[in-house]
């Protein structure tokens, strides 16, 4: 029986806090809670997010020392409660340039801390709790690398493959998709929570040196689908239009939306992708576009300009979705698996 990653996660980490309590304790390490803290503080559920969770502490922390040391140091003629304040908006001025999230939180406990509670001996607390949260984080990130963690990379790519499922079933039947708007608007809203996911994916990459490029490969395929997915949306409103295709163009788009969809939803996936009759279905698609969509047939009257403008943005938009399938991205390891692809 396979144990639930959950009960997985909260037992490694309570094993994992447990020893570095009981360490800390038994070696006398001043100020050891905070080793524990920033231990906790890293063994989030993917690598990736620890290490930005743990990043963000460790410059927090540094920042409530330096404010430490310049109201308590340098101005130590102002009272406690101007000093405190004084330590607080700096750490906060240090945040914003910084560029933390929610670090200052943690320089400004330092600050209190320090001057509220160990005013006399400010810079023992202040340095001891800065050790143990750089420490921590060290160790918190080696045993997430080590024992049992969910990678960024294999979450963002699970949810990357329900997007792009939903884009293919979009793109398969973008001829008849009622209520358009709702329908693309959903898939938007799972590439902006994907875009969100980069960071993580970038965290991890720092300290796994995997060989794989997998933040590269993330953004290859948001920017093709996303491509595709503002392609479907015109498309399908044009042809919803009642605007009158050529048999040979309907024919040439229907087999560029099952290719497409195929490709679609092999994006990510390890198994190999065989797409011979993409070439030739490009150069039917580009023969029947020129001679359908762009052929001129002499002067028109005004009335059919509007015509004419729909059928180069049609042009425009099939070309362009053409495009980017053919140079969406697949995963790492299939292009290591197949270097023809």
């Amino acid at each position: 029986m396979t144990m639930p990653p959950q009960w997985a996660l909260v037992l490694r980490n309570g094993v994992i806090l447990m020893l570095a309590i009981a360490a800390a304790n038994f070696i006398g390490l001043p100020e050891g809670l905070f080793l524990a803290l920033a231990i906790l503080t890293v063994l989030e559920p993917d690598l990736g997010g620890g290490v930005i969770a743990g990043r963000e502490r460790i410059v927090g922390t540094l920042l409530g020392l330096l404010a430490v040391v310049i109201t308590a140091g340098i101005a130590p003629v102002l009272p406690l409660p101007a000093r405190v304040f004084s330590g607080l908006l700096l750490v906060r001025l240090f945040g914003f340039t910084a560029g933390l999230n929610n670090g200052f939180i943690v320089g400004g406990h330092v600050v209190a801390g320090s001057l509220l509670h160990h005013l006399d001996s400010w810079w023992d607390y202040a340095f001891w709790r800065t050790l143990m949260t750089i420490l921590g984080v060290l160790i918190g990130v080696l045993v997430s690398q080590r024992v049992y963690s969910q990678r960024s990379a294999s979450n963002w790519r699970e949810r990357c493959r329900s997007w792009t499922e939903a884009l293919a079933d979009a793109l398969l039947n973008m001829n008849n998709i009622h209520g358009n708007d709702r329908v693309y608007l959903t898939l938007r809203e799972q590439r902006n929570a994907l875009r969100r996911g980069l960071p993580q994916l970038v965290a991890e990459q720092s300290v796994t040196r995997s060989k794989h490029d997998d933040v590269r490969w993330a953004q290859e395929v948001l920017q093709h689908c996303s491509t595709v997915m503002s392609s479907c949306r015109d498309i399908s409103g044009l042809l919803r239009s009642q605007l009158n295709l050529t048999p040979a163009l309907t024919q040439t788009t229907q087999a560029l939306q099952h290719l497409g969809s195929d490709r679609l939803r092999a994006t990510g996936r390890e198994a190999s992708l065989q797409q011979n009759e993409w070439p030739r279905v490009r150069r039917q698609l580009n023969q029947a576009i020129e001679t359908d969509l762009l052929q001129p047939c002499g002067p028109e009257p005004p009335s059919e300009d509007a015509e004419k403008q729909t059928k180069l943005f049609l042009a425009s938009r099939l070309l362009l979705l053409a495009d980017a399938l053919e140079r969406l991205a697949e995963s790492p390891a299939r292009k290591q698996q197949d270097p023809l692809i």
